[in-house]
């Protein structure tokens, strides 16, 4: 039986992914914070994105471009593998093999600061597809030691996270009891020894570490002295002063991740951002918060249509990615839905995901008629009830569609694009 036949979605792959790896391991993974209401509107506003179709064009869509253009460079696809911490506890190397994937489709790949592999392993599997998602120290020493280190390893676009100004409490976790490495319970012990694929797999790789945090440790502190020291060494908003600081010294692409409203969208271009990255973080920092789909209409219309503007938080089909993108965004990152079939299949996930995820966008934008990723907004249905219309943008040299009513105006299709 195929792969495809075995594990069709995403959500297969998770319900797969459950369980083959210990609870603790899979709390943190699906996790939001608080009653997880912002983790459920994160699904219930993509769902609400609707599409008016267009089934008589001039041109046949059935094959669409789905290569996109993003701070420079070509990539294939109109979505990406985002950062996510610890995921080396869900799956060991699994920052290895998606790094590998993301390579291979030609697609970004996010390293985060919180990864269990070292930034130069992830960057000599993925190279110029890796960016590093920077969290940004207080002291301004560790913070241009931490840069010099990851310009050095030759990453050219980071990713300065701006929405985790202070720990959180999460209740998964805390019910669960989750440490790095696990704290040894009768529990963790049970749970562990349940799971033997995973139990193996973490034995041959050695217990995960953040490993691109380490060299600013101070030696001989206990495993919770060392997760004191680096919630105190990040602690803190990142203020425009230091952003700008940051755009100063870093010579590469510069992109601003946990945007959720416009005065803050504005504020990172002008302190420099060649990008905005429109996130609630996953639902795992705030509980009262719009989703991320709900905030790009207006972002859009306030940064106007030469932003580039990237998003994430929600989407776990090739459908969720058309959305986003139909809705203001240039380009989508997706973080659970790869770690998912990681843990679901090992070193297969990461081909498979992307594999479910582009023909899944491949079948949406056929299906509306729609022949290259840049026209989606132009396929959006307006929400006549409320007066909102969704698209706050086309692509530069194409005509809005400003009625955006639910009847079908098919002259609205572009030719495909060579």
């Amino acid at each position: 039986m195929s792969l495809d036949q075995r594990f069709p979605c995403i959500d297969d792959l998770a319900r797969k992914a459950a369980r083959r790896i210990p609870e603790f391991a899979h709390e943190y993974l699906i996790g939001g914070i608080g009653r997880e209401a912002t983790l459920a509107r994160n699904r219930a506003a993509l769902d609400a994105v609707l599409f008016d179709p267009c089934y008589l064009p001039e041109a046949l869509a059935n094959r669409p471009y789905m290569g996109v253009e993003l701070l420079g460079r070509r990539y294939d696809l109109p979505f990406g593998v985002s950062p996510l911490g610890l995921s080396g506890l869900m799956w060991p190397r699994a920052v290895d093999i998606l790094a590998k994937a993301a390579a291979k489709a030609n697609i970004p790949f996010g390293l985060s600061h919180f990864g269990t592999t070292h930034m130069s392993d992830a960057f000599a599997i993925a190279g110029r597809n890796a960016w590093f998602q920077f969290y940004a120290a207080r002291d301004p020493g560790i913070r241009a030691a931490m840069l010099d280190e990851i310009e050095a390893t030759g990453f050219e676009v980071l990713i300065v996270t701006i929405d985790i100004p202070s720990a959180t409490r999460r209740d998964r976790e805390l019910r669960v009891g989750l440490s790095v490495p696990p704290r040894i319970t009768p529990r963790t012990l049970w749970q562990i020894a349940t799971h033997p694929r995973w139990a193996l797999a973490m034995a041959l790789t050695g217990k995960p570490e953040f490993k691109n945090l380490l060299p600013y440790i101070p030696t001989g502190l206990s495993m919770a002295e060392e997760a004191r020291f680096l919630t105190d060494v990040i602690e803190g908003h990142v203020t425009r002063d230091i952003l700008r600081g940051l755009r100063k010294r870093w010579k590469g692409k510069l992109v601003v991740k946990g945007i959720i409203n416009a005065n803050d969208a504005e504020a990172a271009l002008d302190c420099g951002a060649d990008a905005i990255w429109v996130s609630n973080h996953g639902g795992r920092q705030l509980d009262a918060t719009c989703a991320s789909v709900e905030a790009l209409p207006k972002i859009r219309a306030a940064v106007g249509p030469q932003a580039t503007v990237i998003a994430d938080s929600g989407p776990r089909t090739g459908l969720d990615i058309a959305r986003m993108i139909a809705s203001g965004a240039d380009f989508v990152f997706l973080g659970r839905p790869f770690v998912y079939a990681v843990a679901a299949l090992g070193r297969k996930g990461g081909d498979h995901a992307i594999h479910i995820l582009r023909e899944e966008l491949r079948g949406a934008m056929a299906q509306i008629g729609c022949a290259a990723v840049r026209d989606l907004p132009k396929y959006l249905l307006g929400d006549e009830t409320s007066g909102q219309a969704y698209p706050p943008r086309v692509a530069p040299g194409v005509a809005p569609n400003s009625a955006l009513k639910a009847s079908v105006n098919c002259d609205r299709l572009a030719k495909p694009h060579s």
